[in-house]
């Protein structure tokens, strides 16, 4: 059996459901979607600014790796190159774009690129550093974070005795940092990384439904443990009798499927768009809805009309989101004092403990 690559990106889902590895084998690739190829051209440009000592916001409006550079996106960059400055001035020894492997057998090997790291022998310091460009909050105590300082500690052949995690992610703030000990890192190797990356590896591991580790899952399509979930859905079933209970049974098998279901569509409209067939599907056109075909024009047919002008045309103020970004970040606590949190209402939720409500009805 050839040696399965496990990635630290993805360390998340096949930890959680080992067979998952194996199983996306199968699953042809499918190129990157646009968001991250504006990462990638990101982390490009943080890296070689970096190295040359060049600042990228003289880069707006030029191309790296086919992204036209935004003023936001050089911004992100700038962001990293601040914070490998200050892990520099702290630390000493700073190195950017770093492979180091975590684990490696005949049948698996755990390694990735860590974006940057950072250490200090004396003090017995490890930092590793890595920069997300999207809006989704990843946590900095991640298995992708843990196998990258793993790997480090393994080229260096050295268990600091303070090992920092920190994700640089501007669009959810500042940078945020987990700390733990060089020997909590090596539990949770010889504890959780293993044994997982063993059972991904030898192959006969049953999958085993997740909703956080199925969502990204490149699998769901051919998992036979999503199809069992989606039968399992009762569609005939009467609501109104079912028990608290029966309800409570259904929602968590039902929350195992959507995702399945959302992929089932999606490979669904793949196909007819690339001129194959369906049988009884086709591509409709959306439902049509009436629009301007000049704004002007329009316009004076209304005043002609007898309508007032005052009601012809709208105006509101821009959103607080709107109004952050035109601020930015030095600027945008001024909204503190004229902005509040309000909820448009409740939605159903997974309850997070014990003695809390089972569901939140959505009104």
């Amino acid at each position: 059996m050839k040696q399965l690559l496990l990635r630290p990106s993805s360390a998340s889902r096949w930890i959680a459901c080992p067979a998952s590895a194996r199983l996306s084998l199968k699953v042809l690739y499918e190129e990157s979607g646009e968001a991250a190829k504006i990462g990638t051209a990101i982390h490009s440009l943080s890296e070689t600014c970096w190295q040359l000592d060049q600042d990228p916001m003289d880069f707006v409006g030029k191309t790296i790796e086919g992204i036209v550079m935004t003023r936001e996106n050089c911004e992100f960059a700038l962001a990293h190159i601040r914070t490998v400055a200050a892990l520099e001035a702290e630390l000493g020894t700073i190195k950017v774009e770093q492979y180091g492997v975590a684990y490696e057998a005949l049948l698996a090997k755990v390694g990735g690129t860590a974006d940057v790291v950072a250490y200090n022998l004396d003090k017995s310091i490890l930092e590793i550093a890595d920069l997300k460009t999207g809006r989704q909050w990843v946590d900095a105590d991640s298995p992708q974070m843990k196998i990258y300082a793993l790997g480090i500690m393994t080229k260096l052949v050295k268990v600091f005795d303070t090992v920092r995690l920190t994700i640089v992610q501007p669009q959810t703030g500042e940078p945020r940092t987990h700390t733990m000990t060089g020997d909590d890192l090596m539990a949770w190797k010889a504890d959780v990384l293993i044994p997982a990356a063993v059972s991904a590896a030898d192959g006969r591991s049953e999958p085993t439904p997740e909703k956080s580790a199925c969502q990204y899952c490149p699998a769901k399509m051919i998992c036979p443990a999503q199809t069992k979930a989606l039968a399992a859905v009762p569609v005939t079933a009467d609501i109104a009798t079912m028990t608290p209970d029966q309800v409570a049974d259904l929602l968590d098998k039902a929350e195992l499927v959507e995702d399945f279901i959302t992929a089932l569509r999606k490979q669904a409209t793949k196909t007819l768009e690339a001129g194959g067939v369906l049988r009884g599907w086709q591509m409709a056109p959306k439902r049509p809805t009436r629009q301007w075909t000049k704004d002007s024009d329009a316009a004076q047919v209304l005043l002609s009309a007898g309508v007032p002008e005052t009601q012809i045309y709208e105006t509101s103020i821009i959103t607080p989101a709107a109004a952050e970004k035109l601020l930015g970040k030095d600027r945008k606590q001024v909204l503190d004092a004229v902005t509040k949190k309000v909820s448009s209402g409740l939605t159903l939720s997974k309850s997070r403990g014990l003695g809390e409500s089972t569901a939140l009805l959505q009104l």
